[in-house]
This record gives C-alpha cells, structure tokens and sequence, in this order.
C-alpha cells in the first residue's frame, strides 16, 4: 500500500509514495545514524507540526545516510530471487527473524532510496514548521477494506 507525507491543512502529499516498509526501514536508519534524535523520527506516524529540532534531527540524518558506507547485507538477496520477486520467507526463516525485520533490512541497504526519502522527509519536516502545518504519515491507497 502507498503511504506518503502529507501536509493536513492543505491535502497535499509532500513526498512520493512509497510502501510503508520503506519508511519504516527510514526511520529505523535515521534512529541508527543519529540515535539522540530517535524520538523525532518515531513521531513521523503522529500528525503533528514539526519542531525546529525535529527539522534539523532529520538534516543531521540525511546527511549521516549521505556519508556512510553502503550496508551490506547478512545474506545475499541473489539466492533468493524467485523469477519475478525476492522470497523474503526464506530469508526470514534463516536468519530466524521476520519478514517485517527482512524488509526492513533490505530497504534501509538501498542507500539512494534512503537517501531520497529522507530527504523529502526533511523537506515535509521544513514545510510543516515554517507554515505551522500539520504533517502526518498517510494511507494512500485508493480502495479500503
């Protein structure tokens, strides 16, 4: 399912769509690069106007995510790849773990897509404090069960 940010008073998305796995692998990146600011990346979910702080925790975390070195992987995704998809059951069934925590973990090693989100993460966070608008994590998928 499609989630974005989006600006509440003026409905408008602030970034692409992505999954949801996708920011959840950023948030839990940008707690690992820069842990002090952990608080200001979980609140991602709240609505809620961004404080100057949380823009700057999630400048600080971009620019972590910039300059480290490319994850590397505790297996390799090639073993796994089925024809069209990557068998994440598998995976998880290895290293013992979930299938949540094994999406996870291959979204936060693609670096340009980390590095991408957070920055539009960044920009939302920015947009949010200067016009004193309400951001929020948002379910963008056109059909609801």
């Amino acid at each position: 399912m499609p989630y974005t940010i989006e600006c509440m008073p003026e409905n408008a998305d602030l970034t692409e769509k992505r999954t949801y796995m996708t920011w959840k692998a950023l948030i839990s990146l940008a707690s690992e690069v820069y842990p002090e600011a952990s608080q200001f990346f979980a609140g991602l979910e709240q609505p809620h106007i961004a404080q100057p702080r949380e823009v700057l925790a999630w400048r600080v975390a971009l620019n972590r995510i910039k300059l480290m070195p490319k994850k590397e992987l505790p297996f390799d995704v090639k073993q796994y790849e089925e024809d069209w998809y990557v068998d994440y059951e598998a995976i998880a069934k290895k290293l013992n773990t979930t299938v949540q925590h094994v999406s996870i973990m291959i979204r936060s090693a693609d670096k340009d897509l980390m590095i991408r989100s957070a920055e539009e993460v960044a920009n939302a966070a920015l947009h949010s404090n200067q016009l004193k608008h309400e951001i929020r994590l948002a379910d963008k998928s056109r059909f609801k069960d």
